[in-house]
């Protein structure tokens, strides 16, 4: 099946591949303006944004520049995908065009990005894409026919309330769901990469994640190592091994989940320092500036119109 999968996909993504090659001669030849260009209002920064999880963002409206920890950007307008490969930090400069602004994001879980691998990536030869000492870490495509729909049907599908659903015809659904969204990019040289690296399990992966379920709960190194069936002692270690400290990643996890309850307009900057176990919402507020240098007031303003 997963051969009748993977054919399937190849031809939709050279279909779609043409297609964009043909986007982005007609940008080229009539200096159609693209970031920074023509009628863009503001631009809002937004700085050290770490990426834990391998991530889809969906452009409705405005433009995006990314930069990567190397200081290589990434310019993206609506409509688009960006996919972003997880463990990296970014800088992002989120721009309006014609007064708005509207992007969705998607953290992809690893049991989907497994099936994946499986299925774009691992019958495809490491030699076809050679790696690189520094690889880029995200990609960028342009708007195909039913992306937004089939983007809006996968965040619906693993949207927090339904998490808990283990329904097989809706983890069907979510499955080539991700397959048709991520089947545009196989053309790209970095992007096996990108999924490769992104399947690969690692400690940080994991206390991330504990931390992020769980940002209310004051956390201590001790209590992570229990639940991970680890000494404090070796996991500090490890962590160190892989780049991070406790402390880094509960500051992360924090951050993240404040920014993406601060995104759906749902929760006032008080409710949402409560919900990331902050008891003072000023310290709130100067850990949020500090993290991404905007304020939470001026970010919620930013990406919700």
């Amino acid at each position: 099946m997963h051969r009748l999968v993977t054919e399937k996909i190849m031809s939709i993504s050279t279909l779609r591949s043409n297609e964009e090659n043909k986007m982005n001669n007609y940008l080229n030849n009539h200096n159609i303006p693209r970031l920074c260009e023509g009628d863009i209002s503001e631009c809002v920064n937004v700085s050290n944004v770490y990426v834990a999880s391998f991530t889809l963002v969906y452009l409705r409206h405005g433009g995006v520049t990314v930069t990567d920890e190397r200081g290589r950007a990434l310019h993206c307008v609506a409509p688009g995908i960006m996919v972003f490969e997880r463990d990296q930090s970014i800088n992002i400069v989120m721009q309006e065009v014609d007064g708005h602004l509207s992007f969705d994001v998607i953290e992809v879980p690893h049991h989907l990005l497994t099936v994946a691998h499986e299925v774009l990536i691992e019958k495809i030869s490491q030699t076809e894409y050679p790696t690189t000492e520094h690889p880029l870490r995200m990609v960028y495509m342009g708007d195909f026919p039913a992306g937004e729909e089939v983007f809006e049907l996968l965040k619906n599908i693993l949207s927090e309330n339904r998490m808990s659903i283990k329904n097989e015809g809706e983890i069907n659904i979510a499955t080539f769901s991700l397959l048709l969204l991520l089947s545009g990019f196989i053309h790209e040289p970095a992007f096996p990469g990108i999924i490769r690296r992104s399947v690969k399990l690692s400690v940080k992966y994991k206390v991330y994640n504990l931390l992020y379920t769980e940002p209310d709960r004051q956390w201590k190194l001790n209590d992570v190592s229990s639940a991970i069936f680890m000494s404090a002692s070796t996991l500090k270690r490890k962590l160190a091994s892989e780049g991070t400290t406790f402390s880094e990643l509960y500051i992360n996890a924090r951050m993240n989940l404040a920014s993406k309850l601060l995104r759906t307009g749902k929760y006032s900057v008080s409710n949402v320092a409560v919900l990331c176990g902050y008891d003072s919402v000023s310290y709130f507020i100067a850990c949020f500036k500090r993290q991404f240098s905007i304020t939470p007031f001026a970010f919620m303003k930013s990406v919700n119109h």
